[in-house]
């Protein structure tokens, strides 16, 4: 389904709420330890949305029909309950110690609620994700994510109270805002490997560390389906009054980037899709 395959992608790709994508093979610079901290944030965050998308946008019940869903996949158990409010379907996804196949290492436990009026197809789609009460691998993971859709082509995301509580009493915040555009592929539904899209925004919040930071797309990231890495795009990053500017390339398929810090340049590995 393309749907499905569209925002689930684009979740584990670029997550709207992990800027950083990328892992240092050496501590060249002391802002590698805050990257790598907002890239582990952003992972749990993109393992929540891939949930939330197999469960509502896979959904091909009858209207006004209420289902229950027990899946297994994996270990423990992901349940999907599916109402309706008037022209919204609420899906109920519970947890008890479940592991998807995909991802093994990810232990959740608690609820996600999502809500949803329209299909991404359509001329009127939203959908909320609200997390209540969950934990991964124990840690209890907070927030609120909106997606509407703004244009032809061009869908608006929010999050709002996005948390992660860590055993070591520390935390990670964050308020993001993006916008997506689906800019080619759109005329071959049935094919998902010439997809592009281009995506803009900012996020604020507070690190392990104590400090504020914000982050900001200066040059619009391009992602294209038939590269495992962000080929094109600049995010500027503040932490701690030391800024840090992540440059993805001109368009090339490859895993190389670049992080220039107080006029240093280093070269990075780019993490790729999962």
């Amino acid at each position: 389904m393309k749907a499905l395959n569209y925002f689930a992608a684009a979740a584990l790709m670029v997550a709207a709420f992990s800027f950083t994508s990328c892992n240092k093979e050496d501590e060249t610079t002391p802002l590698a330890e805050v990257l790598q901290q907002d890239d582990e944030v952003g992972d749990y965050f993109d393992e929540i949305l891939a949930e939330a998308d197999d469960a509502s946008l896979s959904y091909t019940g009858s209207a006004l029909k209420s289902s229950i869903e027990t899946q297994v996949e994996g270990t423990g158990t992901r349940t999907v309950a599916t109402t309706f409010s008037g022209d919204t379907v609420i899906h109920t996804i519970t947890f008890v110690n479940f592991a998807n196949a995909r991802r093994p290492d990810r232990i959740k436990n608690g609820i996600i609620v999502v809500k949803m009026v329209g299909r991404y197809a359509q001329e009127v789609f939203w959908r909320q994700v609200r997390l209540t009460s969950l934990t991964i691998n124990d840690l209890p993971v907070q927030g609120t994510k909106i997606i509407e859709k703004t244009g032809t082509y061009q869908f608006t995301i929010t999050l709002t109270g996005g948390r992660v509580d860590f055993a070591d009493g520390t935390f990670y915040t964050r308020n993001a805002s993006r916008v997506r555009t689906w800019n080619a592929g759109y005329n071959t539904p049935a094919v998902i490997i010439d997809d592009e899209y281009s995506i803009t925004g900012t996020a604020t919040g507070v690190n392990r560390n104590g400090n504020e930071y914000v982050h900001e797309i200066t040059s619009p990231l391009i992602v294209k389906m038939n590269c495992r890495w962000i080929v094109q795009g600049i995010i500027e990053f503040v932490v701690n009054n030391q800024t840090a500017v992540l440059d993805y390339g001109d368009g090339t398929c490859d895993r190389i980037a670049t992080l220039t810090v107080n006029g240093n340049v280093y070269t990075i590995n780019l993490r790729g899709r999962l």
